[in-house]
């Protein structure tokens, strides 16, 4: 693993160098007079990498299909190697704290404990134990160990916290962020809506591992305060009509997205819902409302027709569906999404999830407060960011209002259950988390599915890729680079885990 890791940062190192002697803009006499420019333009071009990589790798449209809200020409559940390759972004992140000046010292380095809190999570989080408390101590650990996946966590933690601590330190902004424009501020409510993710993703644990303090940690986090108080808070990829920051969905880019079909999984709530979120999301069925598709004997329809919506249903044949899209009985993403540069921002951590987060904890007697309050804020943010993100000639004619988003809370099938079941109120925080998250926030309607088991996901053992066709997988394989290169610790981690077995049926001590 020694060499891998060397030869990784090698070429990291000559990148950063090549983007700093292009990127720099200072002139001969600023480098001379001011002996500090080399230093912060270093630290903040270090700085734009970490961020970029983390935040803009929310997007990727397969995310929408391994949880079941699209379909494409794909047959499911075919997972396979996980990619520990973004950990060696830390060192770029480590670099950027060496390099950064005392005065932006504690903000540099309250992001490098956020990037490597994100990281480590989004590692365990796919595999299990992974390499932790040895894993960046590359001149010492030729090998790293696996640390216990309860041990990640607490380390994940502690990271947090710190980087909680050194960005309250901050007095001044710093270069080379993209997002919020070096904001120690923001960039703190964005370690804690993380923290608040985290410990929520051990839910299932929070009772039987003390030592982590789940709940206590929570309740901690939320009492502090320093969370997203509206959507300008979100950390999120904002598009541009520049050639290097296109929306990525864009037909030029993403030539398949028309062949993209929303489910039985996210329009039949909607339209069980009469959720005007629908109009936004999708373009309505071709064949239903282009007369030069329409079918013999089938009524035109306007875009703005609830019944110019169809789904494909993933309990079909792989050819049945297939036959929907080429036949263009489908529902393609909005026109915004293939046909505009500038797209929908794409969301890593957001106001509208940390609610619903806030509301299951409220739920569970984590925190006090109203768990209906917290909801309904939740399903008000999702609904005001599509509204206010898609532009009025994108919207199928239908404008969605203060008094339809009033409605739709007091409504019968989507008004808090406050009379109802908890497990019926859990329920319906989670649907209106899958719903919120439409090409958003990549891998985390899985992890929550895999805690949660709501949404139910429908499974065809027909077309399911899973070794058991009857399951969903939990978990993806460990790289082939760990059996390449750190072999001896990683068959350590799977006797302790699984018996030696690397299968992605395996139940990792999170989900136990």
């Amino acid at each position: 693993m020694k060499n891998k890791w060397y030869k990784t940062i090698a070429i990291a190192a000559v990148v950063s160098l090549l983007q700093l002697q292009t990127g720099c803009t200072s002139t001969f006499d600023d480098l001379n007079t001011n002996p500090d420019s080399t230093t912060e333009v270093q630290s903040s071009m270090l700085a734009t990498h970490v961020i970029l990589n983390m935040v803009k790798s929310a997007y990727d449209w397969r995310n929408d299909f391994m949880t079941n809200r699209l379909f494409w020409e794909g047959i499911w559940n075919p997972f396979e190697k996980a990619d520990f390759s973004n950990i060696v972004n830390l060192t770029s992140a480590q670099k950027m704290v060496e390099l950064s000046s005392e005065d932006d010292k504690p903000a540099f380095t309250g992001l490098y404990y956020f990037m490597k809190g994100w990281y480590f999570w989004r590692a365990t989080m796919d595999v299990g134990d992974i390499p932790y408390s040895q894993a960046l101590n590359i001149e010492e650990f030729t090998y790293p160990k696996y640390d216990e996946q309860k041990d990640v966590f607490k380390g994940v933690l502690e990271d947090l916290a710190q980087a909680d601590a050194y960005f309250a330190q901050a007095t001044q902004s710093f270069g080379g962020d993209p997002f919020y424009n070096g904001d120690p501020a923001k960039w703190r409510k964005a370690t804690n809506v993380l923290r608040l993710k985290i410990l929520m993703s051990l839910q299932k644990r929070a009772d039987d591992t003390p030592e982590l303090a789940v709940k206590e940690t929570f309740a901690k986090v939320v009492s502090e305060g320093n969370l997203f108080a509206s959507n300008d808070d979100n950390l999120q990829v904002v598009w541009s009509d520049l050639e290097t920051n296109r929306n990525p969905y864009h037909n030029e880019t993403t030539r398949a997205v028309e062949g993209f079909a929303g489910t039985n999984m996210l329009i039949d709530p909607l339209k069980e819902y009469y959720d005007k979120r629908l109009f936004y999301y999708f373009a309505p069925v071709q064949s239903l409302t282009d007369p030069t598709y329409l079918p013999e004997g089938e009524t035109l329809l306007q875009p703005n027709d609830w019944n110019a919506y169809r789904s494909v249903n993933l309990n079909d044949t792989y050819d049945e569906i297939i036959n929907e899209i080429a036949t263009l009985r489908h529902c393609r993403p909005n026109d915004v999404y293939r046909l505009t540069y500038t797209g929908v921002p794409c969301i890593r951590l957001g106001y509208a999830d940390m609610n619903f987060l806030l509301a299951e904890a409220a739920e569970r007697g984590w925190i006090s407060g109203s768990a209906k309050a917290y909801y309904d804020e939740g399903v008000r943010a999702s609904f005001e960011f599509v509204r206010s993100t898609v532009p009025s000639q994108y919207n199928n004619g239908v404008e969605i209002t203060d008094a339809d988003i009033d409605a739709y809370l007091t409504a019968e099938k989507t008004g808090y259950k406050e009379s109802g079941t908890q497990t019926e109120r859990l329920q319906q925080i989670w649907m209106q988390t899958y719903i919120a998250g439409y090409l958003h926030m990549a891998k985390d309607a899985y992890y929550d599915f895999r805690r949660t088991g709501y949404p139910e996901w429908p499974i065809n053992p027909a077309t399911n890729m899973n070794t058991q066709s009857d399951k969903i997988p939990m978990r993806w394989l460990y790289p082939d680079s760990e059996n390449n290169y750190n072999k001896e610790q990683l068959q350590i981690a799977l006797e302790r885990q699984w018996g030696g077995v690397d299968d992605v049926n395996n139940i990792m001590w999170l989900l136990k």
